[in-house]
């Protein structure tokens, strides 16, 4: 845990890594510079994601990539465990279970309980103003989040 603290900084969320499929808003093939650049941070340790967020994709392009990326992923320990049960009861209407297959994610919980515990700031490009989605419980955390874009903006990107 104490080399992990001295370098990530950041947790990538699922909807932001399946963000550069070809079909997707920050397709790799038009941005580049900035998946070439998320690349390099994973490769350096400054991004990393978790467990459940690695079980969450489904698509064998981006499975592939992450595992050929070498991404450090964080698996689920005690203290993590913990930081969901809390994570979860302050915030119980953030994963909702029903009968029409609309199910929210539990992976969110752990993103953001990963987060807590290791102290990353979160890239994910849920929307920032809904209820329940992770920007909002994340301030309650003190825990920042960047979408991509945000995140290529701070670390000095441009296209």
């Amino acid at each position: 845990m104490g080399q992990l603290m001295l370098i990530a900084e950041y947790i990538i969320d699922t909807c932001s890594i399946l963000s550069q499929k070809s079909d997707q808003s920050f397709k790799r093939k038009v941005y580049k510079t900035g998946w070439q650049y998320i690349d390099e941070c994973i490769a350096n340790g400054r991004i990393v994601t978790c467990s459940e967020i690695q079980e969450e994709i489904k698509d064998d392009e981006i499975r592939k990539w992450l595992t050929d990326s070498q991404c450090e992923i964080i698996e689920i320990d005690d203290e993590i465990q913990e930081n969901v049960k809390r994570v979860v009861q302050e915030n119980p209407k953030m994963i909702v279970f029903n009968n029409s297959g609309n199910n929210t994610s539990s992976g969110d919980a752990f993103l953001i309980a990963t987060a807590i515990t290791h102290n990353l700031s979160i890239i994910t490009e849920e929307n920032k103003d809904k209820p329940n989605k992770i920007p909002q419980i994340c301030k309650k955390y003190n825990i920042s989040t960047f979408s991509l874009i945000d995140f290529w903006e701070k670390e000095g990107l441009s296209f």
